[in-house]
């Protein structure tokens, strides 16, 4: 289910004009799901996917909890060090939800705007 939820995920956000660096990025810290950079190459974007059948046990993106956006926010501190770019960095969910064949997607946009108890974000 992952995979999928993943490629229609990256091809919403191709639609929107976005370029994906990466899918599956891995470090020691754990896994981004995709890496991309808005049309305007004025932020990088760190999207994290979750896939579910339907909503009736909750939103997806709730399923993001504080250890998750720690393990997302170190791995993206690596892909930093790795790739130096002048760009602001934003955190995304994207919500798929299979719904009988007919999938929809929800992009949250800066789902987590305060990273103050993270370093260096």
């Amino acid at each position: 289910m992952g995979d999928f939820g993943e490629s229609l995920a990256a091809a919403l956000l191709e639609s929107k004009g976005y370029g994906i660096l990466e899918r599956q990025f891995h470090t020691k810290f754990g896994e981004i799901d995709i890496i991309a950079m808005t049309q305007d190459k004025s932020t990088i974007v760190f999207a994290e996917v979750k896939t579910r059948k339907d909503s009736s046990h909750g939103l997806a993106a709730e399923s993001v909890g504080h250890k998750k956006l720690h393990r997302m926010v170190r791995s993206a501190q690596a892909f930093m060090l790795e790739n130096p770019v002048e760009a602001d960095i934003r955190f995304d969910v994207i919500e798929v939800y299979e719904n009988r064949g007919c999938p929809q997607l929800n992009h949250i946009e800066n789902a987590f705007p305060d990273l103050s108890g993270f370093t260096d974000f």
